[in-house]
């Protein structure tokens, strides 16, 4: 195979996020590192049984030898994956959950807002979001009413509202977090979570109730989604 020199498409500060293995036939193999500018049977390590239905951390993208590759860890090993023996229905965003100071619906909002922010890689000033979102809470505000501070914060937005799970899944693959608007969870009339991932049907997210990386079928997510009016916003 022709010998490449690597051309990063992300780089090392990539926002990093965890992947499993496709079921394929055949042995799953990845590359150590310094092998993969010169593909070849010899330099492929056999991925070991006891840890192939595990999570692999993600923390770079890139491309060499015509393919895309995921720079992994997981437990002591770290190497290159391809991209093609990645399942393309399971992605979970590595954002820290952060449980909310006290039970107040500005402080689930802030702790909300603050993970969406915060996974763009921006620097958030607590006070100055508190003040940003206590303004926004006493207008009775749609979460697109977000939009000049999530904007000043990550350059972007993207409105969710009301659209289908798969363009759900397509933002999480694109590794962008997802704000939603819920109505009925942990017994509250409306709170914020961000969705952090799916696997298949089942969507991951944090609680800033619980303070917790929490799951849930797509069936009651669209329950509780609902009663919220279908409210959804990432960058």
């Amino acid at each position: 195979m022709s010998r490449l020199e690597k051309t990063t498409i992300a780089n090392e500060k990539t926002s990093r996020f965890f992947v499993r293995l496709r079921r394929i036939p055949g042995e799953h193999w990845y590359l150590a590192n310094g092998n993969e500018k010169n593909v070849n049977p010899k330099n492929k390590i056999k991925v070991p049984d006891s840890i192939k239905a595990q999570d692999f951390l993600v923390d770079e993208i890139s491309f060499f030898n015509k393919l895309v590759w995921y720079h992994f860890t997981c437990g002591d090993l770290e190497g290159w994956l391809p991209k093609r023996n990645i399942r393309k229905t399971f992605r979970r965003l590595d954002v820290a959950p952060i449980k909310q100071a006290t039970q107040s619906d500005i402080d689930n909002q802030c702790t909300a807002i603050l993970m969406l922010l915060e996974s763009s890689g921006a620097m958030v000033e607590p006070a100055a979001l508190k003040a940003e979102v206590e303004k926004w809470h006493g207008s009775a505000g749609t979460l697109m009413e977000l939009s000049d501070l999530i904007i000043s914060k990550t350059h972007s937005i993207r409105d969710l509202n009301g659209v289908n799970f798969r363009k759900l899944d397509k933002q999480l693959l694109r590794r962008r977090p997802i704000l939603v608007r819920v109505a009925g969870m942990d017994n509250l009339k409306s709170s914020l979570i961000l969705l952090t991932g799916f696997n298949r049907k089942t969507y991951y997210y944090n609680d800033p109730w619980t303070g917790k990386l929490e799951s849930i079928s797509q069936q009651h997510l669209r329950k509780h989604w609902t009663r919220g009016n279908l409210e959804a916003i990432s960058y």
